[in-house]
Order: C-alpha cells, then structure tokens, then sequence
C-alpha cells in the first residue's frame, strides 16, 4: 500500500474554466512523485487540492490507506503539507514566523518549536547567521522559500508537497535545498510530491526511490489528453 495517493482528482483549468484535468498518482515512503506538465496544465492547483485548501470537481485522496476525509482539514493539512512557491509571512521576525504554527493547537499537541533544528537547518541551507532576527516581509525571495522550507519541516509533516522550491535559488542554494529534501526524506520515511524543474526531478534519481513511472508519466498524460496538447 503506498503512504499516500489521489485518484481521479479532476479540476478545470484555462480561461474561464474551459479545459479539465482529471489527475491520479501515488508515493511510497521515501519517495517522491514529481509532477511535471505544461505551463497552465494546473500543477500548482493539483497541490492546493491535495493540501485541501480548494475543493476539486470530483476524487479522492489516501493517506496509510485512510480517506482523506477522514481527517479533519486542520490534522491533514500537517501531515500533508504544502510549500507554496510565494511563501507568505506574517508580521515580525523570522523568528517569529518559525514559531507561528506552534501556537495552533492541532500542531502544539503534536509538537513543540525547536529553535536548535531550525538553526541546523538553515546553516544546511546557506541562510545568514542573522536570519532569525531579520524583517520577514523584506528577506529576499530566495531565503524567503528556503525560511518556509524550515518551517514547513519542523511541524514533521507526511507527505510534503514542494510547488517549484528551488526556482528563485542560485547553484549553491539550491544544490543545499536539495539535500536537505533527501536527507528529510531518507531520515523521515516521508514523501515528496515536487513540481520542479527537469533539473531539479533528475536529482532525485530511481536509486532513491523517485516515484516517476507510470503514475508520473500518466499524470502527464492525462493532463496533456484533457488540455488537448
């Protein structure tokens, strides 16, 4: 049985609605299914489906076998957590940002904020030695993400679904990203559900259990049959 997977997730894309794309795929523990398709093609809608913060046409979600709506939204957007590509912040430091979700009761039973995993995991990821204490609205693109990143792992989710990580990262950080996403992923047992670039998908190799076969590759499909590509 695979930690998580969605079946027939179908949701309408292009002006005014006019094209759907009906979407299934599935991840085992320590895996990674990349979601790949042409610009407009809904991949960050498919995502925002999946975390449940929009409602699909039609489909259903698993996760260890059990219906998605058998959670409640709250509890399964921790365990099926998604990293937008435009991370946002709330007033304050970085810092305080960091700590933010540990005031929600769903995650404080759960977890507590660990300033000494954050900082690890921002040294791992080439952020300035100051970044706690900097203005989050006024960071940088590029640390902004990685910033959300860190706080993305720290509530331990699932599944994380990462929409273009790496795109506003030079070589160095990105290549840093990267190896914190496998070293979450081998330490964890989690998955990976990434929208990224080709470059980014031929990091994750079969030998490490990248799920982009049939599934990856009908994903595609359907999305290309429906928008008639």
């Amino acid at each position: 049985m695979p930690l998580f997977a969605f079946e027939k997730i179908t949701y309408a894309v292009g002006d005014n609605g006019s094209h759907k794309v009906s979407v299934s795929g599935s991840v085992d523990k320590g895996g990674v299914l990349a979601i790949t398709g042409p610009s407009g093609s809904g991949k960050t809608t498919l995502l925002r489906i999946l975390a449940r913060l929009q409602q699909p046409i039609a489909g259903k979600a698993w996760l260890d076998g059990k219906n998605w709506s058998d959670f409640s939204p709250s509890e399964w957007r921790i365990r099926i957590h998604y990293l937008a590509q435009k991370p946002a912040f709330l007033p304050g430091t970085v810092l305080d940002n960091l700590k933010w979700p540990f005031q929600l009761a769903a995650i404080k039973k759960r977890e507590g904020f660990n300033r000494e995993k954050a900082a690890d995991l921002a040294s791992k990821m080439l952020l300035p030695g100051d970044i706690f204490e900097r203005d989050a609205q006024i960071i940088s693109g590029g640390e902004a993400v990685r910033v959300s990143l860190i706080r993305s792992l720290l509530i331990s989710p699932t599944v994380l679904m990462a929409d273009e990580p790496t795109a506003a990262l030079d070589a160095d950080a990105r290549e840093a990203v990267i190896a914190v996403l496998k070293n979450w992923l081998r330490d964890t047992g989690g998955a990976l559900l990434l929208v990224s670039h080709l470059e980014d998908v031929e990091t994750f190799p079969s030998a490490a259990k990248v799920v982009i076969g049939y599934q990856g590759k009908q994903l595609i499909n359907q999305a290309h049959q429906s928008l008639d590509l």
